[in-house]
C-alpha cells in the first residue's frame, strides 16, 4: 500500500509520565496532540513506523540506519527504568534503504529522540516494526525524497515519524537562554506548515543555527517524502523548547475512490461505472461540491469539479467529477489507460459558498473564491502555487468567468484536500 501516514512530533523525555510525574501537565496541548495523532496512526493500520531521530548517531556526510534485526531502549537514563521498548525491525524495509546511497549501516538502540514517539505509539495500541534512521545533515529533502520512492514500490502500510524540538531558544530560563531567533524561527515554521510548505526551505542558514533547533531537517525529510496537507495538531514552549505535533500527510480513501472510478470507465465505460458499489461510510454519504484533479509528473492532467452538490452523496459527486476530470477537460486529451499508473490523484471537497463583502475577507491560501456578475461566474480554488495575493486570486477567477470590467459579487468557501 505504501506511505499512509507522516508526522512530525517532539520527543521531550519528561511527556512520558514516568518521567515528568507531574511535569507532562505543563504541556498538555503536546501530550493531547502527541496522543492523538499516536491514535490516528494505530487507527490506519500502520504496519512498520519509519523514525527519523536527530538523537541517533549522525554522520556529516549521509543517514544513519540500524539493521539489528531488534532494538531496545529504556528511559533508566532518565529516572524510569521501568520504561523500556523492545521491538523488531522491518527487515525488507532496511534491505531496501540499504541500497541508497549515503546510507551508513550501523548497530543501535532506541534513543530518546524515537523513544519518545514509539512509547505514545504503543500507548495508543500500535503494534508493528519499526526502522531507525539517524538525520541526515545534509540534503534531508533528497533523502526523503527516495524514501517516499522506495515505500510507494513496497506492499506494506508504513508511516514516516520525524522527531525533532523547534528553537531551544525560547526563554532566558530554559536549556540555551534566549535569542530572537528562536521565536522568529518557531513562528515561520508553524505559519508557514499552515500556508505554503515550499518557503520552508526559505529559511537563513544563519537563522537556523541562532535558533538551536534539532528537527529541522528531520521536518524537510518528511515534507519530501510525501506531499500532503499539513495540520497543525498543537504548537508550544513551556520550557524554553518549542514542540510541534503536525500531521503532514495522511492517505484518504477520497482521491482512491476517484481513481478506482476512472479506472473503471477507461476498461468498461458507464455499465462497469454502474456496478461499482459506491462506498457507505460517513464521510461519502454527505452531500458536497469536489473537485477532482489529476497530475502527470508534477504537472496538471486535468481537472473538473462542481461548486454545489449536484448527485445525491459525496460518493456519486466525486465519480462523476473524476470520469470528467480524466476524459472531458478540454485543456487535455483523455486519459488512456495505460496512463493511471504515472497519474495522482487529488480530492478537494467544498465547504459552504459564504457571500461577502469585500477582499478584506478573503485568504487566498484559506478561501477560495467565487466571483459574480450578471450570470457570469468563476471560481478559483485556495492555496494555490503562483497565487499569493487576494488580487491576484480575483483576478484569476474574473478572467475565468469573462468578466473584465464593473464591480463583483464575492462569496468564499474552504476547502479539505485529500491525498493518495
Amino acid at each position: 500500500m505504501s506511505l499512509v501516514y507522516t508526522i512530525f512530533v517532539p520527543h521531550p523525555p519528561l511527556l512520558v509520565p514516568e518521567v515528568g510525574k507531574g511535569e507532562e501537565r505543563k504541556c498538555q496541548a503536546s501530550l493531547d496532540s502527541y496522543r492523538e495523532i499516536s491514535n490516528r496512526i494505530a487507527q490506519a493500520g500502520v504496519e512498520t513506523v519509519i523514525l527519523v531521530s536527530p538523537h541517533a548517531p549522525l554522520v556529516k556526510d549521509g543517514m544513519t540506519l540500524v539493521v539489528d534485526d531488534n532494538i531496545q531502549g529504556s528511559f533508566a537514563q532518565f529516572g524510569a527504568p521501568q520504561v523500556s521498548l523492545s521491538l523488531a525491525t522491518d527487515l525488507l524495509v532496511i534491505e531496501q534503504f540499504r541500497n541508497l546511497s549515503g546510507i551508513i549501516p550501523i548497530q543501535g538502540s532506541i534513543d530518546h529522540g524515537a523513544f519518545v514517539p514509539l512509547y505514545f505509539l504503543q500507548e495508543a495500541g500500535w503494534k508493528g516494526k519499526v526502522v531507525l534512521l539517524g538525520m541526515p545533515l545534509e540534503h534531508p529533502e533528497d533523502y526523503g525524497l527516495r524514501i517516499g520512492q522506495i515505500l510507494e514500490e513496497l506492499p506494506g502500510r508504513y508511516a514516516l515519524v520525524a522527531s525533532g524540538d523547534l528553537s531551544h531558544r525560547l526563554r532566558e530560563d530554559g536549556p540555551y537562554g534566549f535569542a530572537s531567533a528562536g521565536p522568529e524561527f518557531d513562528q515561520f515554521i508553524v505559519k508557514t506548515l499552515q500556508r505554503d510548505t515550499r518557503k520552508i526551505t526559505d529559511l537563513p542558514a544563519d537563522l537556523v543555527e541562532e535558533a538551536g533547533e534539532c528537527g529541522y531537517r528531520s521536518l524537510l525529510l518528511a515534507l519530501a517524502a510525501k506531499e500532503g496537507a499539513p495540520e497543525v495538531l498543537s504548537y508550544e514552549g513551556p520550557f524554553g523548547v518549542g514542540y510541534l505535533v503536525a500531521d503532514l500527510y495522511h492517505s484518504s480513501p477520497l482521491p482512491q475512490w476517484a481513481r478506482r472510478c476512472l479506472a473503471t470507465y477507461l476498461e468498461k465505460g458507464e455499465e462497469g461505472v454502474l456496478d461499482l458499489p459506491a462506498p457507505l461510510t460517513s464521510e461519502f454519504s454527505v452531500r458536497r461540491g469536489c473537485f477532482v484533479t489529476l497530475k502527470q509528473g508534477g504537472n496538471l492532467r486535468g481537472c473538473i469539479g462542481t461548486t454545489e452538490p449536484w448527485q445525491e452523496n459525496l460518493a456519486l459527486e466525486i465519480q462523476h467529477n473524476a470520469i470528467a476530470a480524466g476524459t472531458q477537460d478540454p485543456r487535455f486529451r483523455p486519459v488512456r489507460g495505460e496512463e493511471l499508473d504515472s497519474l495522482s490523484f487529488t480530492v478537494d471537497v467544498l465547504g459552504e459558498l459564504e457571500k461577502i463583502d469585500g477582499p478584506e475577507e478573503l485568504d487566498p491560501w484559506r478561501y477560495g473564491v467565487v466571483v459574480r456578475q450578471r450570470g457570469k461566474s468563476g471560481l478559483l480554488l485556495p492555496h494555490l502555487e503562483g497565487v499569493d495575493t487576494v488580487a491576484e486570486q480575483i483576478s484569476i477567477a474574473q478572467q475565468k468567468a469573462g468578466i473584465y470590467e464593473g464591480s463583483v459579487e464575492l462569496w468564499r468557501f474552504e476547502v479539505k484536500r485529500h491525498y493518495e
